[in-house]
């Protein structure tokens, strides 16, 4: 690996540890609320949407990628994770103006969070294969995904004691403060 591909390499780990560890807290209070919003059928149907979204987003990520590098698209799915993170908690609010309205946002915010997350993994996954060397690529992407999924984890069960003592907004702003952390180291990384 070239010393500035190992540059890169660390600063998108940086990133994308910051960014999983914001991850991690924020799922099991999503979780929470969009089942108490709805029971098991509105959690199965949000998720589903995004997921299904995520899928489209991934095919479409690929293609914009290759045209337009992959840099444009970790800052736009970032920031675009901020937007939903915060707007998720704040759905409650158009409740009061009725519940089919507050439901047509639900599912546009989980269809851009979808289409988001399909972004950031596909770019995510080119990215890393465009700043590893072949000898060395699986080890990278699988300490690179390891890391991930420990700092995620740990997130997550950090988040079930925090639900004691905080709500969901207060946990949205504080994931969104280390979003944006995320995001500032993002614009350092180069395009390959």
């Amino acid at each position: 690996m070239s010393k500035s591909n190992s540059r890169n390499y660390k600063i998108i780990f940086t990133a994308n540890g910051i960014l999983s560890f914001a991850d991690g807290l924020y799922y099991p209070f999503l979780i929470g609320f969009l089942y108490g919003l709805g029971g098991i059928p509105l959690l199965g149907t949000g998720l589903g949407l995004a997921l299904i979204f995520e899928s489209i987003g991934s095919y479409f990520a690929g293609k914009l990628a290759d045209k337009y590098g992959t840099k444009p698209f970790f800052i736009i799915s970032s920031v675009a994770s901020i937007t939903v993170y915060i707007a998720y908690p704040l759905l409650p609010f158009i409740d009061e103006t009725g519940r089919s309205l507050m439901l047509s946002a639900l599912f546009l915010i989980l269809i851009i969070d979808g289409i988001s997350d399909g972004f950031w993994g596909t770019v995510e996954a080119v990215y890393l294969a465009d700043i590893t060397s072949k000898t060395t690529r699986g080890s990278k992407m699988g300490f690179y995904w390891g890391a991930g999924g420990l700092i995620t984890g740990a997130a997550m069960f950090g988040a079930g004691f925090l639900g004691l003592y905080i709500d969901f907004l207060t946990l949205a702003l504080i994931v969104v403060s280390i979003y944006f952390a995320g995001v500032f180291i993002l614009f350092r990384i180069k395009e390959m």
